[in-house]
């Protein structure tokens, strides 16, 4: 199993095209739902935000999906790039954070905290490494 990737926001977030049911395979990259360790400690230490959700991609069904240089790789980094633009059009703060396997009550804390923006992701970054917190910002 791979790490999950998690997003935060101050607001609840438009993901009913996102989730398994509703999403198609063939036409989705990605899927959303709503986070299940919400309220774990790690969650309440890690997040000031309220609404956590995780993020997989279809082709591999957790977030290792995103990384590497293959097509269908590309592919789910563009959607999570237009699912994070089209967040921020709905909540000004939001955070996402590479969460090891055994997140809930680990009493892990991120290793690298950054800014990036859906352009980013789109374009260059090609990995998502364990440990990372990121705050999302607007491209420029």
């Amino acid at each position: 199993m791979c790490h999950p990737l998690v997003v935060a926001s101050r607001t609840p977030l438009p993901i009913f095209q996102y989730t398994r049911g509703e999403a198609d395979a063939s036409a989705g990259q990605i899927y959303v739902s709503h986070f299940e360790a919400t309220e774990s400690p790690d969650s309440r230490v890690i997040f000031p935000l309220r609404f956590l959700y995780a993020v997989s991609t279809g082709h591999t069904g957790d977030a290792c999906g995103f990384s590497g240089e293959y097509a269908d790789a590309a592919s789910a980094r563009g959607e999570l790039a237009d699912f994070l633009e089209r967040s921020l059009e709905f909540s000004s703060d939001l955070q996402m954070y590479v969460a090891p396997e055994q997140y809930g009550d680990s009493g892990v804390a991120p290793l690298k905290m950054d800014y990036v923006a859906p352009g980013d992701i789109r374009t260059w970054m090609t990995v998502f490494v364990e440990g990372d917190f990121y705050q999302i910002v607007r491209d420029d």
